[in-house]
Formats: C-alpha cells, sequence, structure tokens
C-alpha cells in the first residue's frame, strides 16, 4: 500500500455542528449469532485484505462479502511498534498482542465469571474496557425490557510482561467509572431510564478483588459518567451533566455546561462540546483541578458521534479525537481522528483516513449501509503513539501512528470491535 502523506495541520473552520443520534447500543445492533466470517482463522497477516469464502445465514442464500479495507497506510510489521496489548471489545473479549519480532496474534478471553449462578442474559456483550494499574476492567452485559442495559459483570483481568490472567468477577453493575488513582473501580446499578437495576442507583467503589471501598449510596436517579479528581460526572434523567461529591452527592462547581456533549476524560480533564453552540462549535477541554479551558477550532462539517471513542495521552497534554464528516445533505461522509495539542491548541489529522462508512449488504450484524463505522482511538501506554480501531460491524482493523510518517496497518479481520484499550495506559477516557 503507498504511503500516506504527513498529517496534515488543520486550521479548524467556523460551521455549524449537526446534533447527532442518541446512544447506540452495539448490543442490539449485533446478536450471539456466529458473525459472518467466524470460521476464518484469526492469525493476523500483515499488509493486505482477504476474501471469506462464503457464510451461512439463517436464510436458506449464502452471501459471499469482500473484505473491506477501513484504514489505510503502510504494513504493520512487530519491528516497528513496541510489545503491546490490546483488549478489544464486542460480541466477545479478545487481546491483540503484538510482540517484538513475531507476528500479531489474536485471542479469546472467556468471559460470565460468575457462571450459571450469575446468568448475564441473552446475547451479552462488552459496553466498557478500562486500562487499569495491574490489569483492564471490563463490563458485560446484555440488554433486556425496553432495551435497556441489564446488570452485568464487572470482570478485573491481571496482565502484565507474562500475559493476561483468567477475569475474576468483581461487582455486578450496568455501569463503571475508573477511580482517579487509576486502580479503583466506581460502579453503579443504574434503574430506568438508565438501567434494568434498583430504584435509587446505588453506587459505590470497588478494588481489584472486588472488595467495598465505599459505603454504597443512592445516585439520585443519575447515571455514573466518569470519575475526576474533583468528583464522579454524572448525568442526570433530564440529560443534564452534573459534577458531584461522591462522599455526599453534593455538587462540585465546574465550567462545563449541563447540556455538553462529552467527548472523553481522564482524571483531570474532560473534553465536551456545548449542545446548543450554533455556529463556531469548538471542543472544550477543562482541567477540572485547576479550572482553565482549552478552547480548539474543529474543521468544517465535523460531528462528535457518541459511538466513537476518544481519549487522553498519559500525560494528559494531548487528545485522540475521531469526527465524523458530515456532507451538504447532513449524511456522514466518513470519519477522521485528530490529534488536538492542548498546550499550542493545534489539531493535526492523522492520516489513513477517511474511515468510509459502512458499505455491506444487509447480513446480520452489519451496521447499517450509509452508516458511520464506529473508530476507536487510544494512546499507547507510554503515550509515545497512537493505536486506532475500525468496525463495520461484521470485521475490524488496528493500526498504529508513530506521530509522523504513514498510518500502519494490520489485515482488516473478522469479528466486532468497538470497544477497546491498551493495557499499561491508566489515564484512559470513557
Amino acid at each position: 500500500m503507498p504511503d500516506e502523506p504527513v498529517a496534515d495541520v488543520i486550521s479548524g473552520g467556523r460551521e455549524p455542528r449537526p446534533r447527532r443520534a442518541g446512544p447506540w447500543r452495539p448490543i442490539a445492533a449485533v446478536t450471539a449469532a456466529v458473525l459472518v466470517a467466524s470460521a476464518i482463522a484469526v492469525d493476523l497477516i500483515h499488509g493486505g485484505s482477504g476474501r471469506p469464502s462464503h457464510h451461512s445465514q439463517t436464510t436458506p442464500s449464502a452471501v459471499v462479502l469482500a473484505v473491506p479495507s477501513m484504514l489505510h497506510g503502510t504494513p504493520l510489521r512487530p519491528a516497528g511498534v513496541p510489545s503491546t496489548e490490546l483488549f478489544l471489545g464486542g460480541s466477545e473479549l479478545r487481546i491483540l498482542n503484538v510482540r517484538g519480532q513475531a507476528p500479531a496474534s489474536l485471542t479469546g478471553v472467556p468471559l460470565g465469571a460468575g457462571g450459571a449462578r450469575d446468568p448475564l442474559g441473552p446475547d451479552p456483550a462488552v459496553q466498557q474496557i478500562i486500562a487499569a494499574a495491574g490489569g483492564v476492567v471490563v463490563l458485560v452485559l446484555s440488554h433486556g425490557a425496553a432495551g435497556l442495559p441489564d446488570i452485568g459483570d464487572v470482570l478485573f483481568i491481571p496482565a502484565g510482561a507474562s500475559g493476561a490472567g483468567p477475569p475474576r468477577l468483581i461487582a455486578r453493575a450496568n455501569y463503571m467509572a475508573l477511580a482517579p488513582n487509576h486502580r479503583d473501580i466506581w460502579v453503579e446499578q443504574a434503574a430506568p431510564p438508565w438501567g434494568n437495576g434498583p430504584a435509587g442507583n446505588p453506587t459505590w467503589l470497588v478494588d481489584e478483588y472486588g472488595h467495598r471501598l465505599s459505603v454504597t449510596r443512592a445516585a439520585g436517579g443519575r447515571v455514573l459518567v466518569a470519575a475526576t479528581v474533583r468528583g464522579l460526572l454524572v448525568r442526570g434523567a433530564d440529560q443534564r451533566l452534573a459534577l458531584v461529591d461522591p462522599a455526599d452527592g453534593s455538587p462540585v462547581r465546574t465550567g462545563i455546561p449541563g447540556n455538553a456533549i462529552i467527548a472523553g476524560t481522564d482524571a483531570d480533564h474532560v473534553a465536551w462540546q456545548s449542545a446548543s453552540c450554533g455556529t463556531g462549535c469548538a471542543l472544550h477541554v477543562t482541567d477540572v483541578r485547576s479550572g482553565p479551558d482549552t478552547e480548539i477550532a474543529l474543521p468544517p462539517h465535523t460531528a462528535i458521534n457518541t459511538n466513537d471513542t476518544s481519549g487522553f495521552d498519559p500525560a494528559g497534554q494531548r487528545f485522540a479525537l475521531a469526527l465524523d464528516t458530515i456532507d451538504h445533505a447532513g449524511a456522514d461522509a466518513g470519519t477522521n481522528v485528530y490529534v488536538a495539542g492542548l498546550g499550542a491548541r493545534t489539531l493535526v489529522r492523522v492520516p489513513g483516513g477517511p474511515v468510509p462508512v459502512a458499505a455491506l449488504p444487509a447480513v446480520l450484524g452489519a451496521f447499517p449501509a450509509g452508516s458511520a463505522d464506529v473508530v476507536s482511538a487510544r494512546w499507547a501506554a507510554d503515550g509515545a503513539g497512537l493505536w486506532i480501531v475500525a468496525t463495520d460491524g461484521l470485521y475490524f482493523q488496528t493500526a498504529y501512528w508513530t506521530g509522523h510518517g504513514a498510518l500502519r496497518v494490520l489485515r482488516t479481520q473478522p469479528g466486532l470491535a468497538y470497544k477497546f484499550d491498551v493495557y499499561g495506559t491508566s489515564a484512559s477516557g470513557r
């Protein structure tokens, strides 16, 4: 594949930002049915693309699909990136291992640590993956009555130089957030309209072994969004955001408006846009510790898609942001990833885009044709480079960017990966 040009520096436009639809529930789009290419080997072959022979649907006919290419650049060679473990979540949890001189490999992680006494319901899927100290935390659940998330399993998976250990069940919840110490986890059992949990939305803090570190408190109908050094970021039934003290639920003053669209968080920062900003909608990054607000202009005709995952680097100085491009008819026209430099207030477009809109036939699990693919961006553990994963519901593709030159891509693989995180990165966002 030809080299991509060095990333463009974007001056930033002042155009209206189209409003995006509400949160998409991947579990409703993809059932636990076998994905279209489940019989294909999952060894990662670098540089090219393949074509599955066929697959069986619930209908009598078979469908032959060309494997899509979502990210473009040069083949990723093992020696070109640091040894890394990426935890990929969809209808299953898998680990992408990139190890020194060895070819990259993909392995599955058994879910449902609670066993028969702890049923997950029909078609469970990974809803959140958060890198923490000593491993990763994964939330697995199903959607039940009214399409709301049921209470699921919060699993801690130890990780280290020798690889990942078996998952252990540390809580039952349908929302979670990483505590500012990067080790403990806030969990919540949310009632309607947020989930099929008990009234009062009980919320508490646990460690990596499931030991409770706080009393259980009622969240008062609000749902957990993130945990910061100043308090918990929550959203009420009226859709308005608030920062609250976890000790007593009292409000904490912040410059973030209640109608903000959250793009990403870490312990010290919240990246957001105002839903009512009109023209010239910028990205704001609020430092919740000291209060300054950084404003960065975004390119014309772009919009945040809350299905995508963006995040801060470990130092909190850069923010990787996936943005959909919107054409003049108001339709999605692809997704690019950008890196915002908070100090200089610059925006750099990562090469290898745009990730095209979904174009697969209407088969089980595929995103509807013309809808945006889901794109996730996470920083390497040392912050030296950026990992990107794109998925169209049936396939996913992974790439790495060093910060200069072309994007380095792996072959497209069968499966769904709409959430991921990188082991060793404990400054992960939502």
